[in-house]
């Protein structure tokens, strides 16, 4: 059950690192036409639909957290106990309630930094070339489902068996970390 913690842990931060979740850019980032920015902007608009952004980035959210879930299970040898499940579940759900609302909050703000990024990486015949794609309706489901391929089984299984080998090869290092934090701060180093 040592596992389990670090788990935990795991599905926690695969929640905070979601989308909507994001630091700030760095100041001193490239200046931005204000044409691509404008075209940058219907992009992100016929991409993402504001009427549906919290809906995208919760749904991204929960099939992370249901992969992290598996592959900590997994890189821990197995399926726990009805109790501990019962307690990963409240867990959950308590992640998803008090992230939904940072989402909302903060998802503004990210896709306003999708437009500008997408105004600074191309030029402003490429931005133009993006925005009549988005604009079809292959466009628009492309980029609208793009998230949800993370549910496709196939790529379900694949990122699931990914999760388990990095959490498994990361669980040595969490002790040893732990650890030499541990004696740092023992010592009186800051």
């Amino acid at each position: 059950m040592n596992w389990l913690r670090p788990g935990l842990a795991l599905i926690a931060a695969a929640c905070l690192a979601a989308p909507g979740l994001a630091q700030p850019a760095a100041a001193g980032a490239a200046k931005i036409d204000p044409q691509a920015l404008a075209i940058a902007n219907e992009i992100v608009a016929l991409a993402y639909p504001p009427e549906r952004r919290q809906a995208l980035l919760m749904r991204t959210i929960d099939v992370v957290m249901a992969q992290t879930r598996a592959a900590s299970t997994e890189a821990g040898g197995g399926r726990l106990d009805p109790g501990a499940e019962a307690i990963l579940d409240r867990f959950i759900v308590k992640v998803r309630a008090a992230v939904e609302p940072v989402v909302a909050r903060e998802s503004p703000a990210l896709f306003a930094a999708f437009a500008r990024a997408y105004a600074r990486a191309f030029t402003g015949d490429e931005l133009l070339q993006i925005r009549a794609f988005v604009a079809t309706p292959a466009g628009a489901k492309y980029t609208q489902r793009s998230a949800d391929l993370l549910s496709d089984p196939e790529v379900a299984e694949a990122n699931t068996a990914y999760m388990t080998r990095t959490l498994a090869a990361i669980q040595p290092l969490q002790a040893e970390a732990r650890q030499a934090l541990a004696e740092h701060y023992k010592t009186g180093q800051r």
